[in-house]
């Protein structure tokens, strides 16, 4: 969960960098982009789509600075816009392949999150599959909720769906991944 007092440096950075001041933006890029970088990978399965959307999501943010609601957290914002970005990506994956190249381009391509400090290898790599099996807009919430912290609250703005159906999602992804845990043999996961 963001502190108020990080809120407060974010804003202080963001004014900075509206000023034209580069090191606003170099400071809160520091700060952000590998929890944008984690959730994108994850919801992507790629690594350079992922790296590729992380820039056009600052980008983005650059280009509409403007637009940001002070009264939300930055790192929301940034996460709404990543949000954008991976509808995009399926819109236009679908399309193309039907989601096959998805599928294919994900195996053997899945990187750990920085925030991922499980000891166990093995148990971390079963728990990365089994949240790979989740339908998109189920994993989106998960990754959102159990990598970014973002509230529920704010996941259904990011998501464009009511609280409730953002909270469904989530009990889904719930059920589903200890579904496929104990399918490959984890059993009692909470």
């Amino acid at each position: 969960m963001v502190q108020a007092q990080e809120v407060t440096d974010d804003r202080l950075l963001f004014d900075k960098w509206l000023s034209g001041d580069p090191a606003g933006f170099s400071e809160l890029y520091g700060r952000y982009s590998s929890r944008v970088f984690g959730f994108l990978l994850r919801m992507t399965g790629d690594r350079d789509v992922a790296e590729d959307m992380l820039q056009e999501t600052f980008l983005a943010a650059m280009r509409n600075a403007d637009q940001f609601d002070r009264s939300r957290s930055l790192l929301s914002w940034l996460f709404g816009i990543a949000h954008k970005r991976t509808i995009d990506y399926y819109r236009h994956a679908k399309v193309e392949s039907d989601h096959a190249a998805d599928t294919a381009g994900s195996v053997g391509s899945r990187l750990d999150s920085p925030e991922d400090n499980l000891a166990n290898k093995r148990l971390r790599a079963v728990v990365h599959d089994a949240v790979q099996t989740l339908e998109p807009s189920q994993r989106e919430v998960f990754m959102l909720r159990e990598l970014g912290g973002v509230p529920f609250k704010e996941i259904a703005e990011i998501m464009g769906c009511p609280i409730n159906t953002a909270l469904g999602r989530m009990r889904l992804a719930l059920i589903n991944v200890r579904k496929e845990l104990k399918k490959r043999g984890i059993d009692g996961v909470q």
